[in-house]
Parts: C-alpha cells; sequence; structure tokens
C-alpha cells in the first residue's frame, strides 16, 4: 500500500513540477519550494495539507498589529501566511538553524521581498554557548538540535550560532504582548527551563509539542503546557500536538 501511494505521490508531484516548476500555492499565496523537495512534502502543498493546524490558528488567532517571533521557519511557507496576516509594518522575526533553507525561507516569508518588516536569522534557539550542534536531517522537518530531546536526529552535522528567546525579544524592542510562533523539534522546553519570564510576556503563543522526543513522552508534554498557563495563559484552541494559547486578562 506504501508503495502504491508514493507512486502516485510521486507522479503527481512530476507533474507539477513539470508545469510549474518549484512553485506552490498555500491558502492563496505564492510559495517556492527547493526542487528536491521531499516528495510527500510537496504533495501535502498541492493538497493543501502542509501543515494544516498551524495555519488554521494562524488564521483564526493571530494578533495582525503585534511583532511576532518565529522560531523554526523551515521552508518559510507557514512564514509567509503569518506574514500575510500582519499590518505592512508590523516586525516578523524568523529563526531557522539549517543553512540549506535560510534562503528560501527569506523569499516566501518577505513575499519575494515585498515585505520589508521580515527578518530571518540564521540561528538555533539554545542556552548552552555562543554556538550549538545542528543535526541536518533527510528533509526540512526531520532537522532539530544535536544531543536535543530524542536524541538529536540523524544527518549531516553543522554548526550554527546560538541564541536566546530574551535575545530575540530584546532585539525587536521587549515589546509586551508579542506573539510567538514555535515548532523546533522539542527544544522548546528549553524556554520554560530557561526563559519563563520572556514568554510570560507574550500575548500569543502557537506551540507544536513533541511529545515523542521527550524523555517523560506525553506526561512531559502535558507539564509542558500546565507550566504555560501557569505562567498566566488559557488554552484557546487545540489539534493533536498543536496548540494556540492566550494571556489571560
Amino acid at each position: 500500500m506504501t508503495i502504491i501511494r508514493d507512486f502516485f505521490r510521486k507522479r503527481r508531484v512530476a507533474r507539477h513540477m513539470k508545469a510549474h516548476g518549484p512553485v506552490f500555492t498555500y491558502h492563496g499565496l505564492t510559495v517556492h519550494v527547493p526542487r528536491d523537495v521531499d516528495v510527500g512534502l510537496a504533495n501535502a502543498l498541492m493538497k493543501a495539507k502542509y501543515e494544516t493546524e498551524e495555519a488554521a490558528f494562524v488564521q483564526a488567532h493571530l494578533p495582525a498589529d503585534r511583532p511576532v517571533i518565529e522560531l523554526g521557519g523551515s521552508l518559510g511557507v507557514v512564514s509567509a501566511l503569518i506574514g500575510s496576516r500582519l499590518a505592512p509594518n508590523v516586525p516578523h522575526l524568523i529563526l531557522e538553524a539549517n543553512p540549506d533553507l535560510i534562503e528560501i525561507c527569506q523569499k516566501n516569508a518577505s513575499a519575494d521581498g515585498t515585505r520589508t518588516a521580515t527578518q530571518v536569522r540564521h540561528s538555533a534557539l539554545s542556552y548552552g554557548g555562543a554556538e550549538v550542534s545542528f543535526m541536518m536531517g533527510d528533509n526540512a522537518h526531520v532537522s532539530r538540535l544535536a544531543g536535543g530531546p530524542g536524541g538529536g536526529g540523524t544527518g549531516r552535522q553543522v554548526t550554527v550560532p546560538a541564541v536566546t528567546l530574551a535575545k530575540l525579544h530584546g532585539d525587536l524592542g521587549a515589546p509586551d504582548g508579542y506573539s510567538l510562533v514555535c515548532d523546533i523539534e522539542g527544544a522548546e522546553t528549553d524556554i520554560i527551563a530557561n526563559d519563563a519570564d520572556t514568554l510570560a510576556r507574550a500575548g500569543f503563543i502557537l506551540l507544536e509539542t513533541h511529545p515523542t522526543f521527550y524523555a517523560g513522552g506525553e506526561a512531559e508534554a502535558e507539564t509542558l503546557i500546565t507550566t504555560i498557563q501557569d505562567l498566566g495563559f488559557r488554552r484557546i484552541e487545540q489539534r493533536g500536538v498543536v496548540i494556540a494559547f492566550g494571556r489571560n486578562g
């Protein structure tokens, strides 16, 4: 069954690439992907199933007038959707650790350069020093910190600059009520452990948890959620492992 599914996926994506090149439509936006992009990812874009929960929560809940810190920009596809929801001059600071994705992330997130308030920074969220080791997996969605939760993944290892949430927040002028969008393959637990005060200053949090990477599994994910709620947030909506939080009051 998997062989048959993969055959039709590859054929579908090949036909799209032949007709349109590595250009896709995502919630009405034009986005670009590398030509060697993972077939499953390209197929998800074609069928409007790429990061479905994140997209729905961005469209439903993301404030248009608050600066955004996005951790884990990847290809910049969700980043493009975030940018389209923001007022033109609202800052959007994106962190991406994979050096191979910086250019495409910037292209998509800035709408081919037309959104000037968007910045992509090549760094990884880490609290252990000025640099950190990062494992680049087989596709854009399996890369993560070396030695991080769940063992740190496999693939080509690179060294990237490290940065904290507090530093990113400060670089934006330390705004109160900023929005945080976070999908960093398990490293989100480091924010709670090291940067809870900065997290507490957010007004909106869109978080993908990764229980399979946590030593404590689902129980640790629930502890993470409870800790965020104890910082003064409520769950607005949850679908699977993706959760939208709003600040109380």
